[in-house]
């Protein structure tokens, strides 16, 4: 006959709490609702959507002050200011400047046409971002050239995990 085990030495198998069942479901169920094509496509470089917006010339990193937080706790609220250094006169003005967001889901974010009666090239906006990347302002002159700036963003909580 086999004595009996004292309770003092029966480890109990640890349960899953209910928060950490939901968690784990949440979790699967969000990766198991993007599309197909989101889960593998990659993204095209940083490079060649810099190349595509200014048509293949190499964009300067003078007269553009970019400012957004390097640290977001929210993807789905980021403010940015963007102000480039321009007289704003019909020789010579800001055109457009265009945002771009290489990890979203559609990198181009924001592009705000501008000119001489704009007074200033100087835009407040509000951003969505997907996850922790590289920003990119660029503007482009009345001159024919381009100026940009960039930042590094780490985003604690995502945005855009639903393709949009």
């Amino acid at each position: 006959m086999s004595s009996p085990i004292s309770p003092t030495c029966a480890r109990p198998e640890p349960a899953l709490s209910r928060r950490e069942i939901m968690v784990v479901g949440a979790a699967g169920l969000a990766l198991a609702g993007l599309p197909a094509s989101t889960q593998a496509a990659t993204p095209p470089a940083l490079a060649e959507l810099i190349a595509r917006v200014t048509e293949g010339a190499v964009p300067e990193r003078a007269r553009i002050t970019f400012d957004i937080p390097q640290l977001v706790e929210n993807g789905n609220s980021v403010d940015v200011a963007i102000q480039v250094e321009s007289p704003m006169t019909e020789a010579d003005h800001v055109r457009w400047i265009h945002v771009i967001a290489e990890k979203n889901p559609f990198p181009d974010v924001a592009r705000f046409h501008l000119g001489p009666r704009s007074g200033r090239a100087d835009i407040r906006a509000t951003l969505r971002l997907a996850t922790s990347q590289k920003v990119v302002a660029i503007a482009s002159l009345s001159s024919g050239s381009y100026v940009m700036a960039d930042a590094d963003i780490v985003v604690t909580l995502s945005a855009c995990i639903d393709g949009g």
